[in-house]
């Protein structure tokens, strides 16, 4: 059976969430937000490695896609590194990442004129609201 997206991003938001409450215990111990990105990759790579490997997958990206792939390591390093140092300093990692999490309103706009995404009037409106939400609690 093949799950859906949603479910496969339910998923995905438990265990995220336990990754963020873990970062910033972590943190909370002394542990540098940029030590503590490393052994996430580092260890993280690994996994995916040996997914691939026995799933024989190919780790082949050349040209354009490779241009891509470099550009996305560096962005998403910097990312990072802010976000970690954000919810280590945060007094609650749920503000940080509201905050941060206002990347999935700028995918969906930036998606419209990418992807040529659906957007709706109701999913406007929604967006506006999460906007107005991470307003108020960044107050």
């Amino acid at each position: 059976m093949k799950m859906n997206w949603f479910i496969l991003a339910l998923g995905a938001m438990v265990l995220f969430t336990i990754t963020f409450l873990l970062i910033k215990k972590v943190g909370d111990l002394g542990l540098k937000s940029e030590v503590i990105l490393f052994y996430y990759f580092a260890i993280g790579a690994l996994i995916i490695l040996v997914y691939i490997f026995m799933n024989k997958m190919s780790l082949q990206a050349s040209g354009y896609i490779f241009v891509l792939l470099l550009i996305m390591a560096l962005i998403g390093s910097i990312a990072n590194i802010l976000l970690f140092n954000s919810i280590k300093i945060a007094p609650n990692p749920g503000y940080a990442l509201a905050v941060s999490g206002l990347h999935v309103l700028l995918v969906a706009v930036a998606s419209i004129f990418i992807f040529k995404s659906e957007f709706t009037l109701l999913k406007g409106i929604g967006t506006i609201l999460a906007i107005i939400g991470i307003i108020i609690l960044g107050l």
